[in-house]
Order: C-alpha cells, then sequence, then structure tokens
C-alpha cells in the first residue's frame, strides 16, 4: 500500500515537472514590458476623476482631463496630440486611439491615483494602461526642477498605448516598443546622437542579437542600447520601408513571432536587416564628425583671413585728423584774401580822399591866381574869401 501510495505521488511529481519544463515561456515568465508602460495585463477599471478635474473632448472618445493648473499647458498641446495620433495611425497602417483618455496632474504624487493601480514608477513622466486605454501624465518632472515638455511626454505615452493597440496585445521586444515610442517623441535626440556618434566610430554598437538583454529595465534614456533601438526603429519606419514595417506590426498581430514577422515583412534575414542599418547608421552619424572638422577648419581659414585684411585697412583715427588739417589748410588762403581785399579797399579810398583834397586845393589856388585881388585867409587847411 505505501508502495503504491510513494508510486503515485513520484508519478505526479514527475507529470508536475514535465508539465513545467514544456509549459509556454509566457506562463513561466511574463513578457517583459516597458517600463512606463508596466500594465497591459491589468484590467481593472480606472478610478473617476477628481471633481476639480476640467474635461476637454480632443475628437470623440479621444479626450483630455487635467488638473486646473494645468489649463495653459494643455490648451498648448492638443494640437500636437491631434497631429500625433494622425502620425501613429500612418506608421502602424491602421486607425489607432480612436479611444484614449489623457489624466494630467499638477504633481507626480497625484498620479498614483488616477491609475487603475498606485504601484507605478515614481520616476515616470507619464504611465500607460493599455487595457484601460488611459495615459496619466504629471505637469512636474521627478528628475529636474524644470517642467519637462508635455507634448513630447504625452506623444511617447500615446505611442505605447497605440503600438500595443495595433498589436492587439500581442508581445514584442521591448526595445521595439521603447525605441518606437521615443522615436516618435523625439525623446533626447542630442543625447542619443553623441552615444551613436560615440559607438560608431570605437566600432562597439551592441549587436541585434543583444539588444533585449543590454536593455536597462528602468529610465534608459541615457543608454548606448536605448539610443541603437530608437535608431533602428527610425531605419525600419522610414518612408521607403513603411509598409514593410506596418506589414510587421499586422504580421505580429496575427499570430507570427517577432523575428520571423520581421524577416518576411522586410524579405531577408536579420543578419542582413542589421547590417543595412548599420550601414545607414555609418553615413548619418560617422561622417557628421568630420563633417563639423571640416566645418570649423574652414571657419578657421576665414577668420585668420579676416584678421589679416582688417591688420592691413588704415585706421580711420589716423585719416581723420589729416583731412581736417587738409581742410583747414584750404581755408586759410581764402581768409587772408579777404584781409587783403578789405586793406587795399581802405588805402583806395583813402588815395581817393586825398586825391579829393588835393583837387579842391589846386582849384582854390586857380581861382586865387585868376582873381589875386580878392582877399583870402587859410585856416585848418582851407583858404577863405573875406568880404
Amino acid at each position: 500500500m505505501r508502495r503504491r501510495r510513494l508510486a503515485s505521488a513520484a508519478q505526479a511529481l514527475a507529470l508536475g515537472v514535465l508539465a513545467l519544463v514544456l509549459a509556454p515561456r509566457s506562463a513561466v515568465a511574463a513578457q517583459p514590458r516597458p517600463y512606463d508602460a508596466p500594465k497591459a495585463e491589468d484590467a481593472r477599471a480606472a478610478p473617476p476623476l477628481p471633481s476639480t478635474y476640467n474635461v476637454d473632448p480632443l475628437e470623440g472618445d479621444f479626450v483630455v482631463a487635467y488638473h486646473p493648473s494645468a489649463r495653459e499647458r494643455v490648451r498648448a498641446v492638443k494640437a500636437q496630440l491631434l497631429a500625433t495620433r494622425a502620425a501613429l495611425s500612418a506608421a502602424l497602417g491602421r486607425d489607432v486611439l480612436a479611444r484614449a483618455e489623457l489624466r494630467v496632474a499638477a504633481v507626480p504624487d497625484e498620479m498614483h491615483t488616477l491609475g487603475p493601480t498606485e504601484d507605478v514608477p515614481s520616476y515616470a513622466p507619464a504611465i500607460v494602461f493599455s487595457r484601460q486605454h488611459l495615459v496619466v501624465a504629471s505637469l512636474a518632472s521627478t528628475r529636474s526642477l524644470e517642467p519637462h515638455d508635455l507634448g513630447a511626454v504625452l506623444a511617447h505615452a500615446l505611442a505605447h498605448l497605440a503600438l500595443d493597440e495595433a498589436l492587439d496585445g500581442r508581445p514584442v521586444p521591448v526595445w521595439f516598443h521603447e525605441g518606437f515610442a521615443a522615436h516618435t517623441a523625439g525623446d533626447a535626440a542630442a543625447a542619443r546622437a553623441q552615444a551613436l556618434v560615440l559607438a560608431s566610430l570605437r566600432k562597439r554598437l551592441v549587436p541585434l542579437g543583444d539588444l533585449e538583454t543590454s536593455f536597462p529595465a528602468d529610465a534608459p534614456e541615457t543608454s548606448l542600447a536605448y539610443a541603437e533601438a530608437t535608431d533602428l526603429v527610425r531605419f525600419l519606419s522610414d518612408k521607403p520601408r513603411r509598409a514593410a514595417f506596418a506589414a510587421l506590426v499586422e504580421r505580429v498581430r496575427g499570430g507570427e513571432g517577432f523575428d520571423r514577422a520581421l524577416e518576411g515583412a522586410y524579405e531577408t534575414d536579420l543578419g542582413s536587416l542589421e547590417g543595412a542599418w548599420r550601414k545607414d547608421l555609418a553615413r548619418r552619424y560617422a561622417f557628421l564628425p568630420v563633417f563639423l572638422i571640416g566645418v570649423l577648419i574652414w571657419a578657421l581659414v576665414a577668420g585668420v583671413a579676416l584678421l589679416r585684411r582688417a591688420r592691413r585697412a588704415p585706421k580711420p583715427s589716423v585719416a581723420a585728423p589729416r583731412k581736417a588739417a587738409r581742410v583747414d589748410t584750404a581755408a586759410a588762403p581764402s581768409s587772408a584774401s579777404s584781409r587783403l581785399a578789405r586793406a587795399t579797399a581802405r588805402a583806395a579810398a583813402v588815395r581817393g580822399a586825398r586825391a579829393r583834397a588835393a583837387g579842391r586845393i589846386e582849384g582854390m589856388g586857380e581861382s586865387m591866381a585868376a582873381d589875386p585881388d580878392v582877399p583870402k585867409v587859410e585856416h585848418d587847411g582851407q583858404w577863405h574869401t573875406l568880404h
């Protein structure tokens, strides 16, 4: 009897171990998710909005609810949110986000009360709850004293939400999910470009097969894997390959594994696809330092040429007094001529007066000579006839 029990127990244990070994991986461990979209499988309803919140419908069931202090900042991004939704629909090859609710809190601590669970990372600027078609964001940032770009934060979150909707909840690698959201929002573009330039020049890019394991579990924006994932999604979804990108999403939605769907949509193997991306990456980023160095050299040459030209040019401070001296010298003869003319005129007047006086005296002499019997006297140089 005891032997039978022991045999039955051993058989049950063996069956349990076999079932565990043969079970799908999803049953043993949950599929990794982006740190800011962690609750795709949580079906609990979102709590009601606080009574103080405003609700603005953007279009149909696409609405934004916000704390009254967020009114101006929300109003400034409404057009951007509609444009982001249109861009996501074009990239994914189907209409998405016909139903979505965006909740914008005043401070990060308030985010915990706006979603279906309080277990959310405090460092995330926005959290996505795909089952509830819900995004919860905050006006303030937990990483900086400066307010973050609300439009970019909501665009990142909407990309997560739209991709989950287009995939119908099918799993994809975290790097693909996060790279798609970062590419849509344009997150940390300068930091990503710097990381890719350095990695490309040093030939230290992370291989595509290691990208998933190299991706940080939380706040990955500063990592090389994050930069590579974003640029790889950019390469896969560029206009020449946009139809293939939509086909990839459709294949995964239909149940294909991600790697197989990727090869089928782009009609090539993963190695060739990675090689094409690396060549494109080299053209975009390895050329950039050479271009910048060339621009710097030309700027230095132009600066030296301008400096030499400035040194050769006559100084304005020396030329000005010479001009003034020339003007004064030219003016001097004019003044002397005027004085000479005035002196000549005065001399001529004196000579005229003397001549007239002499003429009177001469006339007087002639009169006296003509009539010598008439007595005359001289007084003060003038002759007077006596009567």
